[in-house]
């Protein structure tokens, strides 16, 4: 296979590979309903296959040079990472700066990026294995992927980081298998068309009934009797890997065999080598690859920069959550602008890191910096250990420095009621006819500390209490599931314990709304009111997951593992320090707020229960805690005010429309209204009057 037919075949597939993140963003089953567009169906689940080919290529890329070279891995690395790695950095700082402007900044930078590590890990271990080949690489390149694929299924919830790397070494074998057969050009050289789809039968079928399994798998696997989701899930990635090696196998033998040279059969029967005639080619072809070609040589550009205009002008910019930068609601007319734009963008960064490599093969400036990066790197690693051991260390004191304003707010605030063995911690102020229950969202690490803003608006008026579920606050831990029921029986134990059973108004914040539903239905002669701000509708279950999932098991199974993956990452930000860079966000939330004093204790409250047990088993859960209030209705006589952010509203937060779920939930249009109000997901932090006023509303109502 020449290297001038991988690249157009490489060029063509970039595009393709763009067209896939398109259909991901528009018309993928998991696109939310409200945006989903038909037309780019069929490009959504061919994303694994072309990557397959890159990486076949690159393994068959490899080997044959290594064979033709005997001074190949001198300088290797370096020499295959740097250009890697100088694309890879310009386009994250690119991210770094669209994404700090429109507000939606945590890690990945790049989304479309992964290709990137993998890449460079099968760089790494081939090196490490075949520069002193033995009898037993090959094997030892296997067990290095599957280390890596084993690594990948721990830390990372994406079957795309590690369905695909595993035929970077059949392009390695089909290498060597050419140069066992001494042709220099393929295992099939000189066949003509015929002959080769003669030879890809085998692997077109293997392809076609691979892939037809490993997509409808997810749909009929109950019938097998099979229970754990994650048993089907290796087998999807099993039949992914093997239909991806089967088409880059395919393609390869398409591909291969000597430019311009074509084999016949005469008449008699013997081969006549006409490769001293020249090989038509029709302006179209001619045309077609130049192009092709074009997009080869700038097909790493090209991968990492278009998902950035993908994202641009896409229905949400990023994820589900974030406002659309510049929603281009036209299919063709999206499509031709991301491909234009990005074209553009991959051409110009293409220009900017082949000067970089110019001033670095003819500057001796350059030369010097870039030849002593063995000494850099190692440098700027120790650097970075310092910084991390005082960050940490920094971060330690003063967390001990926080502990008595913690104990001295715990004593003067915190009052404590047992419910089922676990000692749940509530703060409770002012007196009244009604009492007004604050409930936290599932990310807020210590509502009796967090919610003050809105307690002082309402003390003077109403008795108020403010509940930190276990593990929140100021709450004992427990093993128990954040069911609903749970959820409800220890709101239903507090209010017991405080000596509160009737005149309850409810102000759930977003998840803790489903709980405060449930309440209602099993203890409603106790409750009068409820004011739900930003609060979760039953529908909403089948959204909360930001990415792609065909079954409820399979979204489920994929929760538990995004559960175990935040709390190892926050768990590492904690331990080093690092978590600082998270902690900026009271200066937003609370400014203003009176609170400035408590902002180291509420600082710690963050690092101690963020992204921890209590919350990662609150999202693990709200599937299933959804889905017991489905279909919920309010109570006709139960007075009720949704409070929904702008934002939220504006952008359909997972692609919902709220106003309309909460409509459906409403029974009496007298008693229950859905009011829009001025804010974003922070609003019951950064603007407590307006719920306070909204709450005195709603009461004053029912007088």
């Amino acid at each position: 296979m020449s290297k001038a037919r991988s690249k157009n075949i490489l060029g063509l597939f970039a595009i393709l590979i763009m067209m896939h993140h398109l259909g991901q963003k528009v018309s993928a089953s998991w696109v939310p309903a409200s945006v989903r567009q038909h037309g780019l169906e069929p490009f959504v689940p061919i994303g694994y296959l072309l990557v397959s080919f890159f990486f076949f290529c690159s393994g068959y890329g490899l080997r044959k040079r290594m064979k033709e070279d005997e001074d190949y891995f001198k300088g290797f690395l370096v020499r295959r990472t740097n250009r890697i790695l100088m694309i890879f950095v310009i386009t994250n700082i690119i991210y770094l700066i669209v994404r700090h402007l429109y507000g939606s900044v945590y890690l990945p930078i790049n989304p479309y990026s992964w290709f990137v590590y993998a890449i460079i890990a099968m760089y790494f271990g081939f090196f490490f294995i075949y520069r002193k080949e033995n009898r037993f690489s090959h094997i030892l390149m296997a067990v290095w992927i599957l280390i890596y694929s084993i690594i990948c299924y721990i830390l990372i919830s994406g079957n795309w980081w590690y369905n695909t790397p595993p035929v970077f070494l059949l392009g390695i074998l089909m290498a060597d298998r050419e140069a066992a057969k001494g042709d220099g050009e393929g295992v099939i050289p000189n066949l003509t068309i015929k002959e080769k789809l003669v030879r890809i039968i085998v692997p077109v079928i293997i392809f076609v009934v691979t892939f037809i399994l490993s997509e409808n798998l997810p749909g009929f696997y109950p019938a097998l009797g099979i229970k754990n989701y994650g048993i089907v899930n290796l087998i999807i990635v099993l039949l992914q890997i093997i239909a991806g090696a089967a088409f880059s196998l395919a393609i390869y033998i398409l591909a291969s065999g000597n430019e311009g040279v074509n084999k016949v059969q005469s008449e008699e029967g013997s081969d006549i080598d006409k490769s001293s005639v020249e090989t038509t080619v029709s302006p179209v072809q001619h045309i077609g690859g130049l192009v092709l070609g074009f997009y080869g040589k700038m097909t790493l550009e090209f991968y990492l920069i278009h998902g950035l205009f993908v994202q641009l002008f896409g229905h949400h910019f990023i994820d589900d959550t974030t406002p659309p930068v510049y929603y281009i609601k036209n299919v063709p007319v999206y499509v031709l602008v991301v491909f234009a734009l990005a074209t553009a963008a991959a051409f110009i960064l293409k220009l900017a890191v082949d000067l970089i490599i110019h001033l670095y093969e003819t500057k001796p400036m350059f030369g010097r910096i870039f030849d002593d990066q063995k000494r850099l790197i190692i440098i700027l690693l120790i650097i970075f250990a310092i910084i991390t051991v005082l960050f940490g260390l920094h971060r330690h004191n003063v967390s001990k420095e926080n502990d008595a304003k913690l104990e001295e707010y715990r004593n003067e605030k915190i009052t404590y009621v047992n419910v089922e063995g676990t000692d749940v911690a509530t703060y409770v102020e002012g007196e009244g006819e009604y009492t007004v229950v604050l409930l936290g969202s599932d990310w807020d690490p210590c509502p009796t500390m967090y919610l003050i803003p809105l307690l002082n608006n309402l003390k003077d008026t109403y008795k108020v209490v403010i509940i930190d579920f276990p593990g929140k606050g100021f709450s004992a831990e427990t093993e128990a599931e954040r069911t609903t029921d749970y959820m409800v029986s220890i709101i239903h134990g507090t209010l017991e314990g405080l000596g509160v059973k009737d005149n309850i108004v409810l102000v759930p914040n977003q998840l803790s709304a489903i709980y405060s539903y449930k309440y209602i239905e099993k203890y409603p002669e106790g409750v009068v009111g409820l004011v739900g701000v930003d609060a979760v509708f039953p529908e909403l279950a089948t959204r909360f997951l930001d990415g792609n999932f065909v079954s409820v098991d399979e979204y489920k199974w994929t929760l538990r593992r995004i559960a175990r993956l935040e709390k190892l990452n926050q768990d590492i930000l904690d331990i080093t320090g690092y978590v600082t860079f998270q902690t900026p966000i009271f200066d937003y939330v609370f400014y203003g707020s009176g609170l400035k004093d408590y902002y180291g204790a509420m600082e710690e409250m963050y690092i101690r229960n963020y992204n921890q047990e209590a919350q990662l088993n609150e999202q693990k859960n709200a599937y299933d805690n959804c889905m017991t209030v489905e279909g919920y209705k309010l109570p006709e006589d139960l007075h009720v005010s949704l409070l929904l952010d702008e934002q939220i509203r504006k952008t359909q937060y997972y692609g919902a429309d709220w106003p309309a779920h909460y409509n459906k939930m409403i029974t009496n249009t007298d008693k229950q209204t859905v009011t829009i109000i001025n804010g974003n997901p922070y609003v019951i932090y950064t603007n407590p009057g307006i719920i306070s006023k909204k709450i005195d509303e709603l009461i004053d109502s029912m007088e």
